[in-house]
């Protein structure tokens, strides 16, 4: 087995050495590492920066220079390693729902089907917070506990699947995708409309996660959102200096102050005067 440079680069980055032979256990080592380690983000949105999805490119974003991105990114990174080792894997289109059955919503993230000794697997690391942290079996209408999360997987007919995450009480539906053939082209349109078109949610809100076992991170415009084993306590963040502190010291990413300043101004100003005008309301 010969890894590209940027494949070794990404495996050796999390610490993973390849089982023989294949098994699920390095799979759940690679997803749980992956979504501790790179921020799942919108900044090369809406700083405007062009964003490739060829894997070298994708790679020195993410690896190299831990800059994080979206799922068109993350998940080739994990798709292409895979498939390079040799695991059964199908590359899925989903559309995400976020609990919203009314609205039309078009394919725009990208998941891995992974088949192994009989058994298929969703494994996507790149749908933030939300996210699953482990591979999900396609068992229909099974919890799974992954991480803080319970998730399902619920089939819809017609090869559909719901993955759902439990929320209070009640399932909350993330994204439904299904068996269809799709290729990098169908790939492509997805990630134009989600970093060029201005109803996008990338292109309308400030978003940086990472997730680990027993914590998620999450960034969200005005607010920091901590949840862990004992609950979630969010602070909203007031100045440029404390994002620009809080993008460095909590998720590793650095960034010229002037774009710290103008992402403030641009994402989070507006939210703190609305607040302030209820306040003094």
């Amino acid at each position: 087995m010969s890894l590209s440079s940027s494949l070794q680069n990404y495996l050796s980055d999390l610490g993973l050495v390849v089982p023989e032979p294949l098994n699920i256990e390095f799979v759940q080592a690679l997803q749980e590492r992956h979504v501790a380690r790179y921020s799942f983000n919108s900044l090369a949105v809406v700083l405007g920066e062009e964003i490739s999805l060829e894997l070298d490119a994708i790679s020195q974003k993410i690896v190299t220079r831990g800059l994080g991105g979206y799922c068109f990114e993350h998940n080739k990174l994990t798709f292409e390693l895979l498939k390079a080792l040799g695991y059964d894997v199908q590359l899925k289109l989903a559309r995400v729902l976020n609990n919203n059955f009314e609205r039309e919503a078009g394919r725009t993230h990208r998941v891995t089907l992974l088949t192994l000794e009989g058994v298929s697997y969703l494994v996507d690391t790149g749908f933030g917070g939300n996210g699953p942290i482990a591979p999900l079996r396609l068992d229909s209408n099974t919890q799974q506990v992954a991480g803080l999360d319970r998730y399902r997987l619920l089939a819809k007919g017609k090869g559909e699947y719901d993955l759902q995450v439990m929320k209070g009480e009640d399932y909350f539906t993330l994204y439904r995708f299904d068996h269809a053939d799709y290729t990098d082209a169908d790939c492509a349109l997805g990630h134009f409309y989600s970093h060029k078109n201005p109803n996008a949610v990338f292109l309308k809100n400030l978003m940086v996660t990472l997730k680990q076992k027993d914590q998620t991170m999450a960034l969200v415009n005005a607010e920091l959102i901590i949840r862990n084993r004992q609950g979630e306590k969010k602070r909203m963040i007031e100045t440029p200096e404390l994002l620009n502190d809080i993008l460095i010291t909590e998720f590793d990413i650095v960034l010229d102050p002037a774009l710290v300043e103008h992402l403030f101004i641009r994402f989070l100003a507006p939210i703190l005067a609305v607040d302030e005008v209820g306040t003094r309301s």
